[in-house]
């Protein structure tokens, strides 16, 4: 039996903006977690799309300890840098698309400066869906909301966040991840 599936590509309005540009293919992030501590295995690698040489085993700030296995999907870290301090405690960050308890694509980013056990800098919105419970970030994350999703922007006001995503996507604002509710808790316009 032949399925045909179909791909889609995202436009989104560049409300005059004309870098925003969306990749088509999104990861939804299900964990959300700073990492304590990190061992690889000595031929370990994640150039390229996917890990190699062994494995990474990751002990996260909520006591979870994960394995990330040869082979596995990881971020091109076009948009957010990779975390290359392995030794420091609490100097990356994990964020994973999982199915059941394995890990099917991940990015390793490095946590934020100030409070960077508390909360992660991301980049701006470029759309919501789930009924304005999930957001999408330009380079295909999708992140979980909170309700409400706080707007700052110094003396502009934005009557929802909506009116936010159309008048600051993108490189034009911050997405702040909380790490203790894993939710996108404030954005924050470039000029404000």
């Amino acid at each position: 039996m032949w399925v045909a599936m179909a791909t889609a590509t995202l436009i989104f309005p560049s409300c005059g903006n004309d870098n925003v540009v969306p990749t088509s293919t999104r990861h939804r992030i299900d964990v959300v977690a700073s990492v304590n501590s990190i061992s690889v295995d000595t031929n370990w690698s994640q150039e390229g799309s996917v890990t190699s040489g062994g494995a990474m085993r990751l002990s996260l700030d909520d006591l979870r300890t994960v394995t990330i296995a040869e082979g596995t999907m990881v971020d091109d870290y076009s948009v957010m840098a990779s975390c290359t301090d392995f030794s420091a405690p609490n100097a990356c960050v994990l964020l994973a698309d999982m199915l059941g308890d394995a890990i099917i694509w991940y990015a390793l980013v490095p946590a934020d400066k100030v409070s960077g056990q508390q909360f992660l800098t991301l980049p701006g919105l470029v759309d919501m869906q789930d009924n304005g419970n999930e957001g999408i970030l330009r380079n295909g994350w999708v992140v979980k909301l909170a309700s409400p999703v706080k707007r700052e922007c110094g003396d502009t006001d934005t009557s929802h966040l909506r009116d936010f995503i159309t008048r600051f996507p993108d490189a034009l604002s911050t997405s702040v991840m909380n790490l203790t509710t894993d939710n996108v808790a404030t954005v924050r316009c470039k000029n404000g």
